[in-house]
């Protein structure tokens, strides 16, 4: 999402003055000769005597105009990028919600226990079932075959019956597109990172 076409908007409904002006107004406050009714004796001192002042207060009131397009660019700014990370954040949310259901609707012969590892497989008909045979299971049979069908990844049951990804030695060339792998690779980066730290402390 991008910025620019918000902040036109704005631009163009007055709420942002616009920076292509070349000449900048100055408002003076009206001069009243009779205050409260009395006559001024002396009204020299009530006017500019120096023409220089209002350069410099039009220079400082497009200075003020420049921060004040600069400090609603970058809270704009902010703002879109926090909708992009709650959009990102509810695409995410959303592609965990058809994969664990797509697991929880998958063929199993077992009772599920939460807590349990369950590995994911797909026949060569396209059938897709929960085992508890961990792949490197299959080496240990007598034809040592390995795996007759595809894995797929191994998932964890949690408490409250979502799935969480697993990493294991057979997870080259599978797909992570929530990048549950990557992200428990950099948690236990940062937790050996933290216990080394406290170790040396």
């Amino acid at each position: 999402m991008d910025s620019q076409p918000i902040i036109r908007d704005l631009v163009l409904t007055n709420i942002i003055p616009p920076s292509t002006s070349t000449e900048t107004s100055v408002q003076l406050v009206e001069s009243n000769k009779h205050p409260f009714g009395h006559t001024i004796v002396n009204t020299r001192n009530d006017s500019i005597s120096d023409p220089q002042d209002l350069v410099n207060l039009a220079k400082q009131i497009e200075t003020c105009d420049a921060f004040i397009r600069a400090n609603v660019s970058n809270r704009l700014q902010v703002i879109v990028n926090q909708v992009n990370f709650l959009r990102q954040e509810a695409q995410r949310i959303l592609m965990k919600a058809r994969r664990d259901d797509e697991l929880n609707h998958s063929a199993c012969n077992l009772v599920r226990r939460t807590g349990q590892i369950y590995y994911y497989y797909e026949r060569q008909n396209e059938q897709k079932y929960l085992s508890i045979m961990h792949p490197q299971d299959w080496l240990t049979t007598k034809k040592n075959n390995g795996c007759p069908h595809r894995f797929l990844g191994a998932y964890k049951l949690e408490y409250d019956n979502s799935w969480t990804r697993q990493a294991t030695d057979f997870d080259d060339g599978l797909d992570d597109p929530l990048d549950e792998l990557k992200q428990k690779t950099h948690d236990i980066q940062q937790n050996r990172k933290m216990i080394e730290f406290l170790i040396k402390s």
